[in-house]
């Protein structure tokens, strides 16, 4: 192809029809250099390269020189560019000598890994070079409050320097993340992953169609979406069946399975109905007419950019870190400063930056109710009309705001641009006020920013901004436009560059009140209560605590003594490893407002069941559903063919009678078809869990262990299943719960991934994650594994997500726990961790170390395991001691 084209819009064009007001130019082979120039510019830049704003002009000037019109043009703009040998220098390179094109996404888009994902608002990695070389040359810790797809942390720690970020968007997260995997990967390990992903784009096209269609990821698209029609069927259909493959290969190759997810998140807009022009939107009836997406090809298409790019890579030691996900929360963190910020925050401009990336959102499982789009954007920095909400108004703004949010109550055509304007430099003032307590004196903070009209109404971004930050105790050094823009009125409008230094020292700070739990924590410490008297009895506390047993158990006695501890009356309190709810449970049972996240199936539904109302009428209707599908139906040949192939103690053929056998596969089918939803029927399909096996007559199986499914012994026998559930279950609900017992939540959540956004304002943390040498719980519950749905491949490939199998390789891993932790948590919210030490292993010391970024340590106190039970268990671990790590 010998030429190019370039569209340039003007208002006043001829052309009758609104979308073809443009005047086409057309570049020759010589001109290439030329083109390649101005391809990425817009009709604003190119229009005053020009000299004219108006179609009329240019055309008069053409026809004085006796030239067409876009021969006029291409003259014009080759003698600019022989003539300065940059093209334009006033707007291509600044008086400082700034190369501006770079200070938007397209001036990187030849980078690698810059274009693993379409993100306009962002600048490239040469922005960020320029800046520290002309004005932090001696930087050493860099830090970006609104990091976006990661470009200043990534080039930051390519160039050696140490490198932290704040980035609330699950997606952007998630990319940086990659981007940061793919350039720590050492050599051996990229030319792997790059084989791997080449491997799978090829068969992805032959084998999708065995994968199922994700039925969670299909029930939340309802949920959230409604009825409204963002792709097309055929097109859903390969979005669910994506979304399984990748999770399926997470199982055994978690890294090669990364990226895949980066392709698919990138091609999702681009095979929908929506299209993003500035903001996301329908495609209109010209647009769809083109349109035929494919939304496997794309993904392929994406695995092999990805991987092409990773195999030009070259490692480096430095890997940037999140440090928080929201900038406004940046004063609950102390332990780090900077000496650096380069950052662009949020325009002033009326963009839904959530909105727009909601399918990536919802395909990475961040959205399962209408409101987490909500959610998202009352965290988020006020910079869109659809951010002003009930909740986020304010009416003490700073007075220097009062004319202008006066004019534009006058001028606004929308009546929340006023309070959208008063809501953003208020948010603006929280975030860098918080962040002097992390900078070092003279630290150089370095803000894209542009300013905005609405209306006749100029609001002054970057003016508002200097001067809020003048009062924070920042200095302007530099000033710099960047790049001259128009509003869609014609208004003259500019991006720029403000340098601030910080004259200031570290705030000081606040004297806090020592916390009750501090004193309530000696006193612990020092009594061990758990320990006596009726508390070290095995069956203490409420009979829902036996609901299912379940290898590592914390004692019920001490997780109530914990909850007295660290919860305040009324308190909020999460357990991320909620197991079967132990603690969580005896917070509610106490009054307090419990949570619990928990990978398990079968620890999923004992834990909802203690949590929850519960209704003996409700669980009978249930129990009397199931008697009669037993009834009616009959085992499957299928069912025994994939039993069988389930078997570690022993194939369940041998723990059975075949006619109790044929009860339990048909109640397993009857759960799968109707999986438990509420309380009552977690507490049916708990009990059934628990009657399963065991050494006494409520048991279904022959002798066995109630904990874990040793080989069984004796007699078979038909032990009819009705009868026995009926009973576990009338003897859970024998005794009632408390008055001051409050309803608490479990979510189905990895506790490494984003938390759901109601997990807020935490007084505590309280949990007891794996330890290290325990046995491993999988293998300790796969009977009761198998019966909430697993088959034989489940136990090859999904217990290597478990925290327990991950910690093995790095305690890393509990990076993300702790980072979210501490932006979940109150001012003065405590982390409490009980840990297992072994010879092999010293949790705590490990822990802490992870956990130093945001938190200071309290106290490590160490307790004996030498009063704890073994129930019978002859493989209880290598666990020597327990161990308390406190952290605040």
């Amino acid at each position: 192809m010998t030429q190019r084209f370039k569209a340039v819009y003007f208002a006043d064009h001829p052309s009758e029809d609104s979308r073809q007001k443009a005047l086409t130019l057309a570049f020759g082979k010589n001109d290439l250099p030329l083109f390649n120039r101005l391809k990425s510019r817009s009709s604003a830049d190119i229009r005053q390269f020009l000299g004219h704003d108006s179609f009329a002009s240019i055309k008069v000037a053409a026809e004085q020189e006796g030239l067409a019109v876009g021969t006029y043009c291409l003259k014009s703009l080759r003698l600019k560019l022989r003539n300065t040998d940059q093209l334009f220098l006033d707007e291509e390179i600044t008086s400082d000598g700034f190369p501006a094109i770079q200070a938007t996404f397209r001036g990187g888009t030849d980078e690698p890994l810059h274009a693993w994902y379409p993100y306009l608002e962002g600048y490239s990695p040469s922005f960020v070079i320029e800046v520290l070389n002309q004005f932090a040359p001696k930087a050493k810790c860099i830090f970006d409050p609104f990091a976006g797809t990661g470009t200043t942390p990534l080039t930051a720690a390519q160039m050696g320097l140490e490198a932290y970020y704040a980035e609330l968007n699950p997606v952007l997260q998630f990319l940086i993340e990659s981007k940061v995997l793919a350039l720590s990967l050492g050599a051996k390990q990229r030319k792997q992953l790059v084989e791997s992903l080449r491997i799978v784009s090829s068969e992805i096209p032959k084998s999708i169609n065995s994968f199922a269609a994700d039925t969670g990821l299909e029930r939340a698209y309802t949920t959230v979406f409604k009825d409204r029609n963002y792709f097309d069927k055929k097109q859903l259909k390969k979005v669910l069946r994506i979304r399984t493959l990748i999770d399926e290969l997470a199982c055994v190759d978690q890294i090669c399975a990364r990226f895949i997810n980066v392709a698919a998140i990138s091609s999702l807009v681009s095979a929908s109905n929506l299209i993003r022009r500035g903001d996301l939107r329908f495609r209109n009836e010209n647009e769809l007419i083109d349109h035929h997406p494919d939304f496997v090809n794309q993904v392929c298409d994406q695995i092999v950019r990805i991987a092409s790019d990773i195999e030009l890579l070259e490692s480096h030691g430095h890997t940037p870190k999140l440090l928080i996900e929201n900038a406004k929360h940046l004063g609950k963190i102390d332990a780090v400063r900077f000496d650096t910020v380069i950052t662009s925050p949020p325009y002033l401009n009326g963009t839904n930056y959530f909105r727009n990336t909601k399918l990536e959102l919802w395909f990475l499982r961040c959205l399962s109710s209408e409101s987490d789009l909500s959610g998202f954007r009352f965290k988020a920095v006020t910079a869109g009309i659809n951010d002003v909400t009930r909740q986020k108004l304010i009416e003490d703004f700073d007075v220097e705001l009062a004319p202008l949010i006066a004019k534009l109550s006058e001028d606004a055509y929308d009546a929340r641009i006023p309070q959208m304007v008063a809501n953003y430099f208020a948010d603006m003032k929280l975030v860098f006020s918080s962040l002097r307590n992390n900078l070092k004196q003279n630290a150089i903070v370095a803000v894209d920013i542009g300013d905005s009209a609405y209306g006749n109404t100029h609001v002054p971004t970057d003016t508002i901004l200097k001067n809020l930050l003048s009062s924070l105790g920042f200095t302007v050094k530099h000033d710099l436009t960047l790049r001259k823009r128009l509003s869609r009125n014609s208004f003259p409008l500019r991006q720029s560059l403000i340098v601030f230094e910080y004259l200031g020292s570290r705030s000081s700070k606040t004297i806090k009140l020592k916390p009750k739990w501090k004193t309530n924590w000696k006193k612990f410490t020092r009594n061990l209560p758990h320990q006596k008297g009726e508390f070290a009895k095995r069956n203490w506390g409420h009979p829902l605590h036996s609901l299912c047993s379940y290898q590592g158990k914390m004692k019920p006695s001490l997780a109530s003594h914990l909850v007295e501890t660290f919860v305040p009356d009324n308190g909020r309190i999460l357990d991320p490893f909620a197991g079967v709810g132990t603690i969580p449970f005896s917070a509610s049972m106490a009054g307090r407002e419990s949570i619990g996240f928990e990978i398990s199936p079968m620890a999923l539904h004992v834990t909802q069941a203690k949590l929850g109302e519960l209704d003996g009428t409700i669980c009978e209707k249930l129990i009397s559903k199931l008697d009669k599908f037993l009834k009616r139906n009959q085992v499957l040949s299928i069912e025994y063919t994939e039993m069988e192939k389930v078997r570690f103690n022993g194939n369940l053929w041998d723990y059975f009678s075949p006619a109790t056998l044929s009860e339990i596969l048909m109640a397993r089918r009857f759960f799968q078809q109707r999986p438990p939803s509420e309380a009552n029927e977690s507490l049916v399909f708990s009990s059934l869990l628990h009657i399963l096996h065991g050494n006494r007559p409520y048991a279904l199986s022959r002798r066995s262990h109630p904990i874990t499914p040793y080989s069984p012994t004796g007699e078979f026998e038909y032990r009819a299943l009705i009868p026995r559930l009926r009973a576990k279950v009338e003897r859970s609900l024998s005794v009632p719960k408390p008055p001051e017992f409050r309803p608490g939540q479990v979510f189905f959540q990895d506790a490494t991934n984003w938390w759901p956004q109601q997990v807020d304002g935490l007084d505590a943390i309280i949990t007891s994650p794996p330890f290290f040498d325990s046995t491993r719980f999988y293998l300790a519950n796969w009977m009761r594994l198998w019966f909430c749905g697993w088959e034989a491949k489940d136990f090859q490939t999904r217990p290597l997500a478990f925290v327990d199998e991950r910690q093995k390789k790095s305690f890393k891993v509990y990076e993300s726990i702790f980072r979210q932790a501490r932006e979940r948590l109150n001012q003065d919210g405590v982390f409490v961790l009980h840990l297992g030490k072994s010879k092999k292993c010293d949790m705590a010391t490990e822990l802490r170390e992870v956990a130093a970024p945001w938190f200071k340590v309290a106290d490590v106190f160490t307790e004996s395991v030498d009063h704890c039970e073994t129930h019978g268990i002859r493989d209880k671990g290598t666990v020597t001691a327990h161990q308390f790590l406190i952290l605040n």
